[in-house]
C-alpha cells in the first residue's frame, strides 16, 4: 500500500505541474466566441463514457465529481489521472480539414473523512480555446486581401468538493472551484498584389489580446436514493452552479510581421485594461436506476443561461443552452474467476443538445454517441483495486448548411484509477 502511495503523490505532483497548461483541443473554430468550448464532462471517464451522465449515479469505486453530494459515496481513497484526445474532421462549403490534439484531461484525489464525510480535489480544464482561420477575397483583379484569426489557451478549474451523509438515503454536498487561465487571440491582415509581390515576401499587420482570467465558481448539490423493490433502487440528483464575474487583465498591442511570422516592429500600439467576464448560472439535474450490483440507466439534462454571458467588453454574443443525455453501464460478473471479460464493464449513452454558438441566425447542435470501459487490472486486494478506464465517442457539432462549419469528432479518453484503504487499523492477535 505504501509503494502505492509514494506513486500517487509522485504522479500528483508532476501532473498538477502540467495540467494547467494543457488546454489544446486542435483546431475548433466555434471555441472563437466567448471564452472557448466549454468542458462537458465534469465528471470522469466513467461519465464520459455515459454520454458524460452521473448527476444522479453515484460509484463506489469511481470519484465522481459531476454532483459533489455523490463524493459520499467514495468509501476509500482514491487517485484518477486520465488523458484525453479528439481527431476531428471540419467542413466548410467544398474544403475540409483534418486535426487533432491529445493532453491530460484530468487529475483528481478523493478522501473519506469520516464515515458520513467525503472530500476530493480535481485539476481540469473548464473551457478550451483553440482556432485558426482564414478568410480571403478580392479587392481587385490584382489584389487579394487575406485575414486570419487565431486563437489559443484556456481557462482551468481546481476543484474542491465535499459531500456529506444527512440521513438514509439523502446526501448533500458543495465545492469551491478557481478558475485560472490565459486566453492569446489575434487577427492579421495582408494585401497581396499579383504583379507587384511575384517572388517577394509580404507583410501583415497583427491585432494581439492577450487575456488573464481568474475568479472563484461555487456548486451545491443534493441526491437523494431510494430502494424501489428488491434489486432496485432509484437516485435522482441536482447541482445549481452560482453565476460569477470572472476577473480579467487585457494586453493588447499591434505588430507588423514578415510573411513567415517574423517580427519586424512590435509595440506599434499597446494597451492594458482590465474588466469582468460574467459566467451565468446553470442547473443540472440527473436520475438514475440500478440493481445495487451491476447494472445502472441514468439520464441527464444541463442547461445553462448563456444568454446573460457578458464578454470583456460587455458584449451578449451567446445564447442559452442545453445538453440531455442517456447512459448506462453492466458488469456481467465482477467476482469473475475464470473469465477476465466477464470483470470489464462496459458503458454506452447518448447525448443532444444546443451549444452557446449562434451564427448566421442558427444555434450550433452538437450531437453524438459515446461507448466506454473500465479494465481491473493488477493484483486487487482488500487493500487495494487498479482500474483501467477508457471512454470512446463520436459526434457532430454544427452544419455546412448557409457556409458553416460543421465538425466531425472522433474523442477518446484513457486513464487509471487506484482505491486504497488507508486508514485501518492493525490487531496482532
Amino acid at each position: 500500500m505504501y509503494k502505492s502511495l509514494r506513486a500517487l503523490v509522485c504522479a500528483a505532483v508532476l501532473c498538477i505541474a502540467f495540467g494547467a497548461q494543457a488546454q489544446n483541443i486542435g483546431n475548433a473554430p466555434y471555441s472563437r466566441f466567448g471564452i472557448g468550448e466549454y468542458n462537458y464532462n465534469t465528471g470522469n471517464i466513467r461519465n464520459a463514457g455515459m454520454a458524460n451522465t452521473g448527476v444522479g449515479a453515484a460509484s463506489s469505486f469511481q470519484i465522481n465529481t459531476a454532483n459533489p453530494s455523490l463524493l459520499f459515496y467514495n468509501s476509500t481513497t482514491s487517485f484518477e489521472i486520465g488523458v484525453g484526445g479528439e481527431v476531428k474532421k471540419l467542413k466548410a462549403g467544398s474544403g475540409s480539414q483534418v486535426d487533432g490534439a491529445a493532453n491530460l484531461s484530468s487529475v483528481t484525489f478523493s478522501v473519506p473523512l469520516a464515515k458520513f464525510w467525503t472530500t476530493a480535489l480535481s485539476l481540469r480544464p473548464y473551457s478550451n480555446v483553440a482556432y485558426d482561420v482564414r478568410y480571403t477575397s478580392n479587392l481587385t483583379a490584382n489584389d487579394t486581401v487575406t485575414t486570419r484569426y487565431k486563437g489559443e489557451g484556456g481557462i482551468t478549474e481546481l476543484y474542491f468538493g465535499h459531500g456529506v451523509k444527512i440521513t438514509k438515503g439523502l446526501t448533500i454536498g458543495a465545492s469551491g472551484s478557481y478558475l485560472f487561465g490565459r486566453i492569446t487571440e489575434e487577427s492579421a491582415t495582408s494585401i497581396r498584389n499579383a504583379e507587384i509581390d511575384k517572388g517577394l515576401s509580404f507583410q501583415e499587420v497583427a491585432f494581439s489580446e492577450k487575456t488573464k482570467y481568474s475568479d472563484l465558481l461555487f456548486r451545491v448539490g443534493a441526491n437523494y436514493r431510494q430502494k424501489l423493490k428488491d434489486k432496485m433502487f432509484m437516485s435522482a440528483g441536482a447541482v445549481y452552479t452560482l453565476k460569477t464575474d470572472l476577473s480579467a487583465d487585457r494586453n493588447t498591442s499591434f505588430e507588423r510581421r514578415a510573411s513567415f511570422g517574423n517580427v519586424i516592429e512590435d509595440s506599434l500600439y499597446t494597451s492594458t485594461s482590465e474588466s469582468a467576464v460574467n459566467i451565468p448560472s446553470s442547473f443540472s439535474a440527473g436520475v438514475s436506476i440500478d440493481n445495487g450490483s451491476n447494472l445502472t440507466f441514468a439520464a441527464d439534462y444541463v442547461a445553462q443561461q448563456w444568454s446573460g454571458f457578458r464578454n470583456f467588453a460587455g458584449e451578449q454574443e451567446l445564447a442559452d443552452s442545453y445538453r440531455a443525455s442517456i447512459g448506462a453501464e453492466y458488469t456481467p460478473d465482477a467476482n469473475s474467476v475464470g473469465n477476465y471479460f466477464e470483470r470489464v464493464t462496459y458503458r454506452a449513452g447518448l447525448y443532444y443538445g444546443n451549444t452557446p454558438y449562434i451564427r448566421k441566425g442558427e444555434q450550433i447542435k452538437d450531437k453524438g454517441v459515446t461507448a466506454g470501459f473500465t479494465m481491473p487490472f493488477g493484483r486487487s486486494t482488500i487493500y487495494d483495486m487498479y482500474q483501467l478506464n477508457t471512454a470512446l465517442g463520436y459526434g457532430v457539432r454544427g452544419t455546412t448548411d448557409n457556409g458553416l462549419v460543421q465538425e466531425n469528432y472522433f474523442k477518446f479518453d484513457i486513464g487509471v484509477t487506484i482505491n486504497s484503504r488507508w486508514f485501518i487499523k492493525r490487531r496482532l492477535e
